[in-house]
């Protein structure tokens, strides 16, 4: 079967026929090397979809408004549905194997807790549950990736606004955001409809599998085997306790840089009155500096970086019709990783460009594995793009020269400010699935109420639309991967710690990061976090003496 078919080429039924044969000849090994092959043989098929649906995917966001793309995405997102029923008999023939011992020596213990996990969360009587969920997801991508953002006399996308956000003028960025919540304004009862049926489709898989809330649901859906609602909870503690004051002093002396009376909701990310550093380059010269810059830092690194580049594998430019944000996937049998990405002229382009190339480097380092839980490792998978971020810095002044000190102090400084916001949403993803009965209005009075008590500094400055808790619209994640938004902070909570071990240990700290993108999946995140002996974001006052040291490296960055 073609690596890159479309849906009209994609048998579904003989795609069924050849995994439930494979299946079979899997239980039936009789011994231990046979029941190994035909695992490897089985994810192989896996792949098989696995990479149709991805370069479906990619090929509708770099064209939202393709009827074909959508179509062909939407086709392969319902049969989704069908490859996790398949996915279930997998886990199950898993725990059941003849040979499960000989299998976890050689593949490791993890797959088959997750298979163990898996089990819990997929059953036909939520088929249908499953095929709504994913409509309304498409749903919300597509008002999202077809925005039309009135401003200066335009219609802009998220991508094409982004520079106007954070402008040296106030008056600018104070119209552009609001041009940003104008637009939510229109699509407001849109949106409140896609999340009000998302919770309730979600409650209702829940109380169909069992459980007593979708919480329980969406972090088995989240690969979490390790960590649990109480370790978030003491994480976000740390963070209402020791977090939230660290932010404060942050804003106050963003204050006084940029000399304002109080920082508004417009001010947020306008950190310095100073111009913005700024690469000042095409996407070609910034792609070839990332080139040298890899080839440079390991072996690992300079393979991973010719591989991509050989084969043109990424898309990073912004359009009107390509769909706002970046992330990083893989295509094909050889899982070949692939950069998605909206440059848009700001210093932002270059962390975001480090962010996905430490996730695709990770998808590069991980694929030996052969399992699709191993290279994209739900748990765990933020920590490889974070510290991508940070171990690149030392070649930062190529890009910004004079202004890299800079750009690494603003870079650290938005990493902290980003730390509050991060809980605040995780604590409202666990109110909006445990208070199922909430209405919308109490829906919009929690998240605003969580702002005050996480970004107490935060003034919308009489924007009426988003005083009454309107906000959270554009936080996707809450849409689309419930759970996840958190996996951002506890990231760069760890991957701030290999940066501290770069400047005691350079060669130290990089062998710490590439066993990790070794194992990928292979190993929960709390196991990942003691292979690297780094502090665990869930165990008590561990936030504090970090945040001690970004506070001295800060002092000293700005004398």
């Amino acid at each position: 079967m073609s690596e890159n078919v479309r849906e009209d080429q994609f048998d579904m039924g003989k795609y069924e026929q050849a995994f439930k044969e494979l299946l079979f000849q899997f239980e039936k090994a009789s011994t231990p090397q046979q029941q190994c092959d035909w695992f490897i043989k089985l994810n192989d098929h896996r792949f098989v979809f696995e990479t149709a649906l991805n370069n479906a995917r990619i090929k509708y966001f770099q064209d939202m408004e393709n009827v074909s793309s959508r179509k062909e995405y939407t086709w392969f997102s319902h049969k989704e549905v069908c490859y996790e029923k398949l996915t279930a008999s997998y886990y199950q023939s898993l725990i059941d194997a003849t040979f499960r011992n000989y299998l976890e020596d050689r593949w490791g213990k993890q797959l088959f807790r997750l298979a163990e996990l898996k089990q819990d969360i997929f059953s036909k009587k939520i088929e249908e549950d499953l095929q709504k969920e994913k409509q309304l997801i498409i749903n919300y991508q597509s008002l999202i990736g077809k925005a039309g953002i009135s401003f200066k006399n335009q219609s802009m996308n998220f991508s094409e606004l982004a520079p106007f956000l954070n402008s040296p003028d106030r008056l600018t960025r104070k119209n552009a955001h609001h041009a940003k919540s104008q637009f939510f304004s229109e699509i407001e009862n849109d949106l409140d409809e896609i999340l009000n049926e998302l919770v309730k489709t979600r409650n209702d898989m829940a109380t169909k599998l069992g459980y007593h809330s979708f919480i329980e649901l969406g972090y088995k859906r989240m690969n979490r085997t390790a960590h649990t609602p109480t370790d978030l909870a003491t994480y976000r503690n740390q963070v209402r306790k020791n977090g939230v004051p660290f932010v404060e002093q942050l804003r106050q002396a963003q204050r006084n840089r940029i000399d304002v009376g109080k920082i508004k909701y417009y001010d947020e990310g306008y950190l310095s009155p100073e111009p913005a550093p700024v690469p000042n380059e095409s996407t070609e010269t910034i792609l070839e500096k990332f080139h040298k810059m890899f080839s440079e830092i390991s072996p690992e690194t300079e393979a991973f970086f010719e591989e991509i580049s050989f084969h043109h594998s990424y898309d990073i430019e912004g359009r009107p019709a390509k769909m706002s944000g970046n992330f990083a996937s893989y295509l094909g049998q050889t899982k070949q990783p692939f950069l998605f990405l909206n440059l848009n002229g700001t210093a932002n382009d270059i962390r975001v460009l480090a962010h996905e190339t430490g996730h695709a480097f990770q998808f590069f380092m991980a694929r030996h594995w052969n399992i699709p839980e191993y290279i994209i490792p739900y748990d765990s998978a933020e920590l490889f793009s974070f510290g991508m971020e940070l171990l690149v810095w030392p070649w930062m002044d190529r890009f910004f020269g004079k202004d890299t000190k800079r750009y690494q102090l603003e870079h650290l400084i938005g990493g902290f400010m980003y730390m509050p916001l991060a809980s605040a949403v995780d604590e409202f993803e666990h109110y909006l699935y445990s208070n199922t009965s909430a209405t919308i209005e109490d829906r919009k009075d929690k998240w605003r109420e969580l702002e005050r008590e996480y970004l107490p500094e935060r003034d919308y400055d009489g924007n009426d639309f988003l005083e009454k808790g309107t906000s959270f619209y554009e936080i996707g994640h809450l849409f689309t991967t419930p759970f996840y938004f958190m996996d951002y902070d506890l990231a760069h909570f760890l991957a701030v710690q290999l940066w501290k071990r770069q400047q005691e240990n350079s060669e130290v700290a990089w062998k710490d990061y590439l066993n990790m993108c070794r194992n990928g999946g292979k190993l929960p995140l709390k196991e990942l976090i003691n292979q690297a002996n780094i502090k665990s974001p869930f165990d008590e006052n561990s936030l504090q003496p970090l945040l001690n040291y970004v506070q001295h490296w800060i002092r000293k960055a700005c004398e």
